[in-house]
């Protein structure tokens, strides 16, 4: 596994965007950069270009940043509730699924009665 605090402290850029699909939504994110065109040839003298994000355009200027890792202890707990709540939301939907099938077969089987009473 890799050492998270090498992974957080690591500095990096990152710059505001907006989405171009959710109105008011302004998420801080990485900017990345490559060292080729858009059409995939390599860029000179190592040049680099910022990387674009689907569905996001970049409003500020990047700036670069450390972050501090939080407690290895809090990472799993926080990894565990996220754990727990996918596994809700799972249930949820498959409950939800499971009520549409049985509310079908349930409508089946009055329509079948009502003909084999007719």
């Amino acid at each position: 596994m890799k050492n998270v605090r090498d992974i957080v402290s690591k500095p990096r850029k990152v710059a505001l965007y907006a989405s171009m699909v959710i109105s008011d939504h302004y998420p801080v994110l990485e900017v990345s950069y490559v060292d080729y065109d858009e059409h995939y040839t390599p860029l000179e003298n190592g040049q680099l270009r910022e990387y674009p994000k689907t569905g996001y355009v970049r409003i500020s200027e990047p700036v670069e940043v450390e972050f501090a890792a939080i407690d290895k202890d809090e990472i799993v707990a926080k990894a565990f509730e996220s754990l727990n709540e996918e596994e809700r939301n799972a249930i949820e939907e498959l409950n939800t699924k499971i009520a549409v099938i049985r509310e079908k077969k349930a409508q089946l089987l009055v329509l079948t009665h009502q003909v084999e009473g007719v």
